[in-house]
């Protein structure tokens, strides 16, 4: 069989192409197998095993037959660990699955001693192909990693959970079976979830570095939070959740909170579209915990360009941080959709707690070119010898003051150190001001 051809990758790997390419690969006599034997070298397809695509009936047995097979044709890598041969295709259709792990099987790298590298699950494209997961248990996950997978793909699908209990993933991690490398294009959350995906590991653990979302949509509703960086914060490794990457998404969820970092980390947010959707409800976008201080070298960095964001009731908020120290930067974001309602004088829509772990510091807070509504609120119970807020060429859409009781920014115990320079306020300019 001839090996395949750049052209028949490419068409096999995008969604509605991926059946012709598949067909494609290694030319005629690829095509030639297929036609024979119904046996595709290249692709696992889940209605080959049985499954439902009207989702009247579960199909949980043909998703597992389909993983069953896709991990069952490995090969050596130059480059990695076992591979697997094919890729895992989900064709358009709505597919009911009602048991824990049936995506992937929930098998621990270190009990079987290795790491499956490569996993590549296709659809169609988010609303053409649809899991649906509504448990018989509740607080289950629908796939788990521990230890066992890594460079994953996943593409093309949307995911919709019918329990609020439900967690989309828990992804653990040591030094010796890392999962790192995920990515999610074009990959949609709908419904009502627990977690998205949790992120953890035990005290050796490298935590999932090297994570990505692409034109993906988060929407839905969540307990506790879309992705939780730290499931398990006492362990003291994990502040190293480093590189990862939002680009272009659309966040669109309900309630509860879409980042919960707990101890630290290396993010990076980039353009796209954010809003919390429920007025009533309370949500936060970002929030980034303090939980223990040990470690005290490790990251703590925030990087969120180019985003809109869409703030629509008094209970929301961009932003809640008790760091403690490193950075926090906004560049070119705009979150005064709701300027306008009348709520939104007394909305505080970004607070930085400087009064946990260690109250004399905070990080390096910067806001440079946005334009930002309410005000905004810093907890600062002694003087503080690290971190500041710098704004620079802001405007403050509802204030009329920089500071004060009725002013933009507002603290509660000592003056933070802050900067306002080249920035507006609602009506004319703010004077610059360096303090202290």
């Amino acid at each position: 069989m001839k090996r395949p051809g750049r052209r028949a990758l490419l068409a096999g790997f995008t969604g509605a192409g991926a059946i012709a390419g598949s067909l494609a690969l290694g030319g005629g006599s690829a095509a030639a197998v297929v036609a024979a034997t119904g046996v595709d070298a290249y692709v696992v397809n889940v209605l080959a095993k049985g499954a439902d695509p009207t989702g009247r009936t579960a199909s949980d047995t043909a998703f597992r037959a389909a993983a069953a097979e896709l991990l069952a044709g490995e090969q050596v890598s130059p480059v990695g660990g076992p591979t697997p041969t094919k890729v895992l295709l989900i064709p358009p259709g709505n597919y009911l699955l009602t048991q824990p792990d049936s995506l992937l099987p929930n098998v621990s790298g270190e009990t079987a001693k290795k790491v499956v590298d490569g996993i590549t699950i296709i659809g169609y494209g988010k609303r053409l192909s649809r899991i649906t997961y509504a448990p018989t248990v509740q607080d289950t996950v629908l796939w788990t990693n521990d230890q066992r997978y890594r460079n994953i793909r996943i593409s093309g699908l949307t995911f919709d959970s019918l329990d609020e209990t439900a967690t989309f993933n828990i992804a653990r991690s040591s030094t010796t079976y890392g999962v790192q490398d995920t990515w999610y294009t074009d990959v949609e959350w709908r419904g009502t979830w627990k977690v998205g995906i949790g992120l953890d590991g035990p005290t050796t653990a490298n935590l999932n570095s090297e994570m990505g979302w692409d034109h993906c949509q988060i929407s839905g509703s969540y307990a506790d939070a879309f992705l939780v960086m730290g499931m398990t914060p006492s362990v003291s490794q994990q502040d190293q959740f480093l590189n990862y990457w939002f680009r272009d998404c659309k966040v669109e969820f309900k309630s509860g909170i879409f980042v919960r970092n707990e101890r630290g980390g290396s993010m990076n947010f980039i353009g796209g579209s954010y809003i919390i959707t429920d007025g009533t409800s309370t949500g936060t976008i970002f929030q980034l915990g303090a939980a223990a201080n040990s470690r005290a070298d490790s990251v703590m960095r925030l990087l969120v360009q180019g985003i809109r964001f869409e703030l629509r009731g008094v209970g929301h908020k961009l932003i809640d941080s008790a760091w403690y120290k490193g950075t926090i930067t906004f560049v070119s974001c705009d979150d005064t959709a709701n300027s306008y309602q009348p709520w939104a004088p007394t909305a505080v829509t970004h607070v930085y707690r400087f009064d946990t772990v260690n109250p004399s510091r905070g990080p390096m807070v910067r806001y440079q070119d946005c334009i930002l509504m309410g005000s905004h609120q810093v907890t600062a119970p002694t003087a503080m010898t690290m971190g500041k807020l710098l704004y620079d060429g802001c405007r403050f859409i509802n204030m009329t003051a920089g500071t004060g009781d009725s002013g933009f920014l507002r603290w509660t115990g000592v003056t933070p150190w802050y900067e306002f320079r080249d920035c507006l306020l609602k009506s004319g300019r703010q004077v610059d001001v360096k303090a202290p």
